[in-house]
């Protein structure tokens, strides 16, 4: 390759990654990668106080078709409570207790508005989880520490230009476990449930449209020269 076919593509791709109109951002076979930050609230714990946890992780995006998308991420979170039982005279209750998570989870989501730049989306989504169980003194309690969440809500992606995207989430979490924030046999073993905001930073690798887009650009300027 010589110098200045380099520099060509060189300066396309500068050109495509900072200024490339934003035109069918959700299309078929693009596939986004980029960074997670989350923070969650607890909902309907029982005697306990809520308090919120915060996290992070790294997130996928991938569109099948037009108006659909399979989303995914894993992350570590965390849950915010405080205990309702005295674990002794010194210690009285309402002690703050935090309840760690590590998640892999799956989405489904409808992309109302593919082709701007502006893309509004409701999905549904289950993940598998593997958290440490706490009693109402904030103790670990002898549960299975893993579980399976079930969640839906909406999210509405930004996109900067072709690749760079920015993307917020919404979503309610129910759980299958009643030991996130502190339950124990005699209490409200009704299984907790959290609300989780989400901020995502999302990269987008070429699909088979753009690539074809750079190759008729490079065969058109080859046949000017």
């Amino acid at each position: 390759m010589s110098k200045s076919s380099f520099i060509f593509y060189i300066s396309l791709f500068l050109i495509f990654m900072l200024a490339a109109p934003v035109v069918g951002q959700t299309r078929a076979g693009k596939l986004g990668v980029g960074v997670d930050g989350s923070m969650q609230y607890l909902l309907g714990a029982g005697s306990t106080n809520s308090s919120p946890g915060f996290g992070g992780g790294v997130s996928l995006s991938y569109s099948v078709m037009e108006y659909f998308s399979i989303r995914s991420k894993f992350c570590i979170n965390q849950l915010g409570w405080k205990t309702s039982t005295r674990i002794a005279v010194s210690n009285p209750p309402n002690k703050s207790v935090i309840t760690d998570m590590m998640a892999l989870n799956l989405y489904l989501s409808g992309d109302l508005m593919p082709n701007s730049n502006f893309n509004v989306f409701p999905f549904i989504g289950a993940g598998f989880v593997s958290f440490d169980p706490k009693n109402d003194n904030g103790r670990k309690a002898n549960v299975s520490s893993s579980d399976i969440q079930y969640s839906f809500g909406a999210g509405a992606e930004y996109f900067l230009n072709e690749f760079w995207s920015v993307t917020l989430m919404g979503e309610y979490v129910l759980t299958n476990s009643a030991y996130y924030a502190g339950s124990s046999v005699g209490n409200n073993l009704n299984n907790d449930s959290f609300m989780r905001g989400s901020l995502q930073v999302r990269y987008y690798f070429f699909d088979q449209s753009f690539i074809k887009k750079l190759l008729d650009a490079q065969r058109d300027r080859s046949k000017r020269k």
